[in-house]
């Protein structure tokens, strides 16, 4: 197995994951906060709404650009 199917893995992984927790959090609200929630405690501070924009633009540059 190459680096990059270890990496899609990991990728996928992440992905069904958090498609989980998604699910537990609308199952027990109680429990686990829902997206939107989490979203609006991580960008209430300034630092946060950065921290946001750098992982969008860093996800945004290496799964959205083209490389040559």
């Amino acid at each position: 197995m190459g680096v990059k199917q270890v990496f899609l893995a990991g990728y996928l992984l992440i992905g069904i994951a958090l498609a989980l927790l998604v699910l537990l959090s609308h199952r027990r609200p109680t429990a686990v906060a829902r997206v939107s929630e989490m979203a609006d405690a991580a960008t209430r501070r300034r630092l946060g709404r950065v921290i946001v924009l750098v992982v969008w633009w860093w996800m945004g540059w290496h799964f959205l650009v083209r490389s040559a």
